[in-house]
């Protein structure tokens, strides 16, 4: 067997992203993994094969997050304040609604429901804690969850049929500074990843401005990865003939949106991937340093400066931000928007135009490529500079962008 330095090295990114993803405080987390090292290299003669390295190395992360969560928990009298409001993860949006509903809950609710989600203990050390059996911990979490979702505001879920072709458009730019948003959409899927959303979406290829592609989506469920709790989705990708089923599992927070794992059918062999996989993730699903995913508190913070069709920024080659105020005028409806441009965050070559509305929601997502950008289609590579040529244009840094395509959601029927 290799020895402890070699096999730490090849797995110490793992730790780091699980212990970063628990614990927001990057100096606490920086204390939780270096105590994760010694441990792991006291215990190091313990471990029979290299194989186990990698889960024995995480379960030694997880026991050091769980024992700092309980040194915080010390004191039952958990302060009811606003950063323990932004801190309770029920796979539903962190915001006011949810301040509205634990107000609604006891006291007893109220304090379970804190332990279990936000500080994440287990049942057991909750029995311990309020001296009390791990069968009544268990009914009164599933009371105050149910009693939870029972207050919490249901949202109205619409699921029309999209045109086959994308309705006439106008954006025109607005003389008013740009409005904060709460924008809590999963990157590129538009969907609010929150217990029984459903959405509907389509892609429409330029010129020809006709329906390619189109997805159903549903969230329904719990799941934990790797110790981190978040909802399940289906969702079904339709072209043509073709389908492809894949699930993901996502999280939602009061400051990211952000996804957790990913699978898919191959040739009949269902592959999935998680945060923990590295670039066969990251490269696919993965937003934000240290994959924590897309801000939902949007405001403009000035990176990126739009005068008509030209971009100009000089921060760094991938970033977001809003861009300036627009209104969208689509299927005989007008929506006040703020335009969130994305300068690479996904694509190096491509660039992104979202239109959304007060409500959150994406009103209009318009895709550009760099000139000679190449798209790997049925196993051979497409320069679409001469399909693309003559659609609109932008230019960033000098560079010119083509535009490709659009999506709309079942939002605007």
């Amino acid at each position: 067997m290799r020895d402890f330095e070699e096999l730490l090295h090849q797995h110490i990114s793992s730790a780091e992203t699980y212990v970063k993803y628990k614990v927001s405080s990057r100096e606490d987390a920086e204390d939780i993994l270096q105590e994760t090292y010694v441990r792991a290299f006291r215990s190091f003669n313990s471990l029979n094969n290299e194989e186990s390295f990698k889960p024995w190395l995480i379960s030694i992360a997880r026991n050091k997050v769980n024992d700092y969560y309980r040194k915080k928990a010390e004191i039952l009298e958990i302060p009811y304040d606003d950063e323990v409001i932004h801190e309770v993860s029920l796979n539903r949006t962190v915001r006011s609604s949810v301040t509205d509903t634990l107000e609604k809950l006891d006291d007893n609710d109220r304090k379970i429901l804190y332990l279990y989600y936000w500080q994440d203990l287990p049942q057991k050390d909750i029995a311990e804690k309020l001296d009390i059996p791990v069968g009544t911990v268990k009914s009164r979490i599933f009371k105050a969850r149910k009693r939870f979702e029972e207050e919490y505001p249901k949202e109205e879920i619409k699921m029309k049929k999209l045109p086959e072709k994308i309705f006439e458009y106008t954006i025109t730019e607005k003389n008013e500074k740009p409005f904060e948003v709460k924008w809590e959409e999963l990157m590129g899927w538009f969907l609010i990843p929150r217990e029984g959303n459903k959405i509907r979406w389509g892609i429409y290829d330029f010129p020809e401005r006709t329906l390619t592609e189109e997805v159903e989506m549903k969230c329904h469920g719990e799941a934990e990865i790797h110790g981190i709790r978040g909802v399940k989705i289906d969702a079904v990708e339709k072209q043509g003939r073709q389908k492809t089923e894949r699930k993901f599992v996502a999280q939602l927070t009061d400051s990211h949106c952000r996804y957790l794992a990913e699978s898919h059918m191959d040739n009949g062999v269902e592959k999935l991937f998680t945060f923990l996989d590295g670039d066969a993730f990251l490269n696919n699903w993965g937003f934000g340093p240290d994959n924590i995913g897309n801000e939902t508190n949007l405001v403009c913070k000035g990176t990126i400066v739009r005068k008509g069709n030209v971009i100009e920024y000089n921060d760094k080659d991938r970033l977001m931000d809003i861009v300036g105020r627009y209104e969208v005028t689509i299927n005989g409806k007008t929506y006040d928007t703020v335009c969130l441009m994305d300068l690479g965050t996904y694509d190096e070559n491509s660039m992104t135009e979202q239109y959304i509305d007060s409500n959150g929601k994406t009103v209009l997502w318009r895709r550009f490529n760099k000139a000679n950008w190449r798209w790997n289609y049925n196993h051979f590579e497409e320069i679409l500079d001469e399909k693309l040529k003559d659609n609109e244009s932008i230019i960033i840094n000098g560079t010119v962008c083509y535009h490709w395509y659009d999506c709309i959601t079942d939002y605007i029927l």
